[in-house]
């Protein structure tokens, strides 16, 4: 299963960190490119209610892998072949259907193998990030010197090459279906939960537009296309170490306490892109990943878990991959298009540093509030 995961991102590193770039030399507007971007989480919609049952019933996780390997390698060649938005739309759309269930499915089966052996599940997810920093560093270097377009052939042929090792992979794993809409009702009746999601989704928007937009900003501040992929490489590694000792401090200063630190850590960061001019200080920025993005995203599902009941917690995941993953990933490529088309990506980033700072005050006061039932003796 690491050998899958390895492959796996390191095919999304060598082409997605460089797909704003390649839209943009097809001569495509950010709001053309934020419109793109965003259908992956859109058709999330779509794939997971499709691909999450038929997996379950094809009764093989590891073949219905494989295939989608396949698919993907094959849909992102499509992508390649377009001159214009128009052309481009219809290879996006296959490809984000294809696309969008591979990791949950390889999750599933991870999860799985971690129930049967008793492996931890971040040193099987670990290779992952070292595929991804190994292909976005020296993928990098190699567009400086060759077509862009090649990110979509090294894309298929790693596709192909993960499709080969997941043939392998076993058929069990953890049930992927998941029945968000008929607990909903029951499931938003806490009014922490409610505002936890309003502000997870606020924060997400920031990283989306910065996931969608981080290329371009780095290559109008004259960055090349190899420091674009180092920037990319040195946020990943930094994940690394945070995520091995996360799970111990979560035990110590609880879970909406470090939600409020990363949403403020998040604020920083986009406040000091917006500042700077040097796109070699965008390489010593991107270390703040370790203290925004790699503390956040784990905490919030530890505290979906913490907030949810034991037979809703299912549910509760697929809620915050929809809200996260979805309206707030959708929401914050477009409106990010919007602004960068309007006012040009610097201002972009003054924007998120605001819209992040909100988020990281509303935790605060969202902790002080969940603490306050606890004080009272009644």
């Amino acid at each position: 299963m690491s050998t899958v995961y390895f492959f796996l991102f390191a095919a999304v590193g060598a082409m997605t960190p460089y797909l704003s770039l390649y839209y943009k030399s097809a001569g495509l507007s950010a709001t053309e490119i934020s419109i793109l971007l965003s259908m992956v989480p859109a058709l999330l919609f779509i794939s997971q209610p499709v691909f999450g049952p038929l997996t379950d019933r094809s009764g093989h996780r590891g073949r219905m892998l494989s295939y989608l390997f396949l698919l993907i390698a094959g849909t992102g060649l499509l992508m390649s072949l377009g001159t214009s938005f128009w052309m481009i739309l219809p290879a996006v759309v296959l490809w984000a259907i294809f696309s969008g269930p591979t990791v949950p499915i390889a999750d599933s089966i991870a999860l799985g193998e971690v129930v049967r052996t008793g492996i931890a599940y971040p040193r099987l997810r670990l290779w992952g990030s070292i595929g991804f920093v190994l292909t976005t560093t020296v993928a990098g270097r190699l567009y400086d010197t060759i077509d862009l377009r090649w990110a979509f052939a090294f894309y298929a042929a790693l596709n192909i090459v993960a499709w080969f090792f997941a043939r392998r992979l076993p058929a069990e794993g953890i049930s992927g279906q998941r029945d968000v809409w008929p607990v909903l009702k029951q499931l938003l009746r806490n009014p922490i939960l409610i505002g936890f999601l309003l502000l997870s989704a606020l924060c997400q928007t920031t990283q989306a537009a910065h996931a969608s937009f981080f290329s371009i900003h780095m290559q109008s501040l004259g960055g090349s296309k190899g420091m674009v992929g180092l920037a990319w490489g040195i946020a990943a590694i930094t994940e690394v170490p945070v995520w091995l000792v996360l799970s111990k401090v979560t035990k110590r200063t609880g879970p909406l306490v470090l939600l409020a630190f990363s949403s403020l850590m998040y604020a920083l960061r986009w406040y000091l892109f917006a500042t700077v001019s040097d796109p070699g200080a965008l390489l010593w920025l991107q270390l703040l990943q370790s203290v925004s993005f790699a503390i956040f995203m784990p905490t919030a599902v530890v505290l979906i878990g913490d907030l949810i009941p034991a037979d809703l917690r299912t549910s509760g995941q697929a809620l915050l991959v929809l809200v996260n993953g979805g309206v707030a990933t959708i929401l914050g490529n477009v409106a990010a298009g919007y602004l960068v088309d309007l006012v040009g990506t610097t201002l972009l980033y003054r924007v998120a540093a605001y819209v992040a700072l909100a988020a990281g005050l509303g935790f605060v006061l969202l902790f002080r509030h969940s603490r306050r039932p606890a004080a009272d003796p009644a």
